[in-house]
C-alpha cells in the first residue's frame, strides 16, 4: 500500500486544503516497466471516502485506527479531507464545505490518484460529525455512491446545535463556529436536516445502501436509534443496522469501520 499526505487546491473552498490518501499498490512481478507476460493490468481501485469528527482533522482516521491494513486486505483507495468545524455545511459565514465533498472532491481524486469513482465503486462513511456528512451526501446524492456507513452519527443536526449555541455541547468553542455555519438566526434547512431527507429518499431513483451502528452508552445513542427506526419504513436497497456496548471513542469505530467494509466490499 501506499500513503499520501499533502495539500490539494480546492476551487470550491477558493484555497489549499490537507487530504490523505491510501492507494494500493501493484506488487506483482514487472519486467523492464511492464507487467510480466500472462498478467493482467491492474483494475482502478474502487474508491472509499472517509469523513473525520468534529474535533478532528483529516489525519485522525490513519492515527487513530487501522485503515491503511483494512484497505490493503479489500484492496480499496480511501480518501480523508478536511473539513474543520464545518458539519459538513455550504456555511452562511464560511466555504462551501458539502458542495466540496460531494462534488469536487471525487473529481479531484480520480483525476489526482487514478481511482474509481463510478457509482459502483464509490463509498462514503465517517464517525459522528463524520457519520452526518456521509449520510447527507448518500441521502442527497444516492445515484453517485454504491453505499454509505454511518458510525455514531451526528445525524441530529438540530440538537447539536442546540447544545452548542448554550455551550453545554461536547466541542469547547463550537458554539461560537454555530452562527458561521447556519447564520444568525441558527435556521437549520431542509436539505441539511437528516431525519428530512430520511423521508423523501422515497422520491429518489436510486436506493441507498447504508450501514448504521452508534454504541449504547454513547450520548448519540437515542439519536440514532430515532434514525434507525424511521429508515426501517424507508425504501432502501440495503439497511444494516447493530450495535454493541461502546461509548464515543476509536476504539468503537476502528470495528465500526471493519464491519462495514465487510458487510459491502465484496
Amino acid at each position: 500500500m501506499s500513503f499520501f499526505e499533502g495539500t490539494i487546491y480546492s476551487k470550491t473552498l477558493h484555497m489549499d486544503t490537507q487530504l490523505g490518501v491510501i492507494l494500493p499498490q501493484d506488487s506483482r512481478p514487472h519486467h523492464e516497466g511492464a507487467l510480466m507476460p500472462g498478467l493482467a493490468p491492474r483494475r482502478v481501485p474502487k474508491t472509499l471516502i472517509l469523513l473525520h469528527g468534529l474535533t478532528d482533522s483529516a489525519s485522525v482516521w490513519w492515527r487513530r485506527t487501522s485503515i491503511e491494513r483494512y484497505a490493503e486486505l479489500y484492496d480499496i483507495a480511501v480518501i480523508m479531507p478536511e473539513v474543520y468545524k464545518s458539519y459538513y455545511q455550504n456555511m452562511q459565514y464560511g466555504e462551501n464545505y458539502f458542495d466540496y465533498i460531494a462534488d469536487e472532491l471525487p473529481q479531484l481524486c480520480k483525476n489526482l490518484f487514478n481511482v474509481s469513482i463510478a457509482p459502483e465503486d464509490l463509498m462514503i462513511a465517517g464517525l459522528s460529525m463524520g457519520g452526518y456528512g456521509a449520510l447527507r451526501c448518500a441521502f442527497t446524492y444516492p445515484e453517485r455512491y454504491y453505499c454509505c456507513g454511518a458510525f455514531s452519527a451526528g445525524c441530529d443536526v438540530k440538537a447539536v446545535r442546540d447544545r452548542q449555541a448554550t455551550g453545554s455541547g461536547p466541542a469547547r468553542g463550537f458554539e461560537k463556529t454555530v452562527p458561521a455555519i447556519f447564520g444568525e438566526k441558527v435556521d437549520i434547512p431542509d436539505e441539511s436536516d437528516i431525519y428530512w431527507l430520511a423521508d423523501h429518499l422515497k422520491d429518489k431513483e436510486k436506493k441507498v445502501r447504508l450501514y448504521m451502528t452508534c454504541g449504547r452508552q454513547d450520548g448519540l445513542y437515542p439519536a440514532n436509534q430515532r434514525l434507525k427506526e424511521q429508515l426501517e419504513h424507508c425504501d432502501l436497497e440495503e439497511f444494516h443496522y447493530e450495535d454493541w456496548d461502546g461509548v464515543h471513542e476509536w476504539g468503537y469505530w476502528d470495528v465500526a469501520v471493519q464491519r462495514f467494509l465487510a458487510t459491502f466490499v465484496k
